[in-house]
């Protein structure tokens, strides 16, 4: 189980690598897909577990790391109960 120190400093540490907004084969890779193709096709049967977004001009699916980093944290909160 993680500590908190270790949960803070993986946050810090997704956020400083992809920023704010966080898409395509690093979004997949974070959510455990092995390939980009299976991340589009549960995005096409609607099991993303937060809000997806296309950006004009940009191919793929994108999403907020902040929604990630939740997502991450409430995963780990749910493994150690």
């Amino acid at each position: 189980m993680q500590t908190n120190r270790q949960s803070k400093l993986l946050i810090a540490e997704i956020k400083e690598k992809y920023g704010e907004i966080i898409g395509g084969y690093d979004l997949a890779k974070l959510l455990g897909y092995k390939s980009t193709a299976a991340f589009r096709q549960a995005v096409s049967r609607n099991q993303i577990p937060f809000t997806t977004f296309n950006i004009e001009n940009r191919k793929g699916k994108f999403a907020y790391t902040n929604d990630v980093i939740d997502w991450l944290t409430n995963l780990e909160s749910s493994r150690s109960v």
